[in-house]
């Protein structure tokens, strides 16, 4: 059934309570049309299969009126499947899409974004992609991440929003060497807490981080260690060995370690593919981890949520109130940030 084993088929059903409570909970769901689109992953690495069952199963066993739809793994740069075009093209104003990807979406016609087609057309929305990263032995900890205290972690998340939104630079620093200044003066920072109630909205599951644009291209200053995972154009791993990025005016202009070579690869092949190389290497994003379900895997949808960790992106942040358009985007995640606020230590 789905590509999925029996016996998978019934562990994912055993959580069927779980995932309706997300469904209850992150979207508020009332009786809308549920469409859910995934693929088939691969053998060992089907998440993205587990989880959009597990959504189907649930929204099935309450009457929801629901359609799992498959296509073929995509890449950013790929379309997305015709069959998949044409149910998102007739499904009604006002319902329910939920992504469960190993990779991508793709590419769906002259909408500029998934994101902004649910916008215009008035759905909610969730969204997990890139989930190739993630072993089909990490199942519950999905689970983990995705049944915390909404109330809670909207609480924490809020009280941060509100202290960034105000800032004129931010400043982190950690144990292990990271001391970056983030010039965020006019910059409005965006709350991941997992709440998609509004007509148009959605994001992540799992939820929970914190995140604001840098002012520009050139407002980003200092050094980064990456000790917790980074994002390559293999997929994310976790880190043993960390890894040093020297940051001057908002670029990557140097980096050490022994793992170096992986992101230095991955940046010149996004460069050899973008329109404007230069912005690939720009600092796009700073953020925080606020899910205490969360746990590193080697994954960066969870893997940027994990609480007591911060992040940092080079490159597009268009989407989010940033001034960088281009092909790239990727994460870089780093253990027990200290955050300091126009000079002043932040204390979450």
């Amino acid at each position: 059934m789905f590509g999925l084993d029996k016996s998978v088929t019934n562990l994912v059903e055993k959580q069927s309570s779980r995932f309706y409570k997300i469904l209850k909970n992150s979207l508020k769901i009332k009786g809308e049309n549920v469409l859910i689109i995934s693929d088939y992953g691969k053998k060992g690495r089907d998440i993205s299969t587990m989880l959009s069952y597990g959504y189907y199963h649930a929204a099935k066993k309450n009457n929801l009126n629901v359609n799992l739809l498959f296509q073929e793994v995509k890449k950013g740069f790929m379309f997305t499947d015709d069959h998949i075009i044409e149910a998102i093209n007739k499904l009604e104003k006002n319902n329910i899409v939920i992504l469960s990807l190993s990779n991508k979406l793709g590419r769906f016609g002259e909408e500029n974004s998934f994101r902004n087609f649910c916008k215009n057309r008035g759905h909610r929305f969730l969204s997990a992609t890139g989930l190739e990263d993630v072993k089909s032995n990490h199942f519950d900890l999905f689970l983990e991440a995705m049944n915390v205290s909404y109330k809670r972690m909207a609480k924490t998340g809020l009280a941060i929003k509100k202290i960034w939104d105000k800032a004129e630079e931010i400043r982190v620093k950690t144990a292990a060497g990271t001391d970056l200044i983030f010039d965020v003066s006019g910059k409005e920072a965006i709350a991941n807490i997992g709440n998609y109630h509004e007509p148009g909205s959605g994001g992540n599951m799992p939820a929970g981080e914190v995140y604001i644009p840098p002012c520009g291209y050139y407002g980003v200053n200092g050094t980064v260690v990456i000790d917790g995972s980074m994002k390559t154009e293999n997929g994310a791993l976790l880190v043993k060995e960390p890894v040093k990025m020297c940051i001057k005016e908002g670029k990557i202009v140097n980096i050490e370690g022994k793992n170096a070579q992986l992101l230095e690869k991955t940046f010149k092949k996004y460069e050899n593919r973008a329109k404007y190389p230069y912005r690939v290497r720009h600092i796009g994003e700073l953020g925080i981890g606020i899910n205490p379900g969360a746990v590193l895997i080697g994954s960066m949808i969870i893997d940027e949520k994990v609480m007591g960790t911060g992040h940092i992106a080079a490159g597009s942040n268009y989407w989010f109130g940033g001034d960088i358009r281009t092909i790239y985007h990727g994460d870089q995640v780093f253990k027990s940030p200290v955050y300091y606020v126009d000079g002043k230590k932040m204390s979450l």
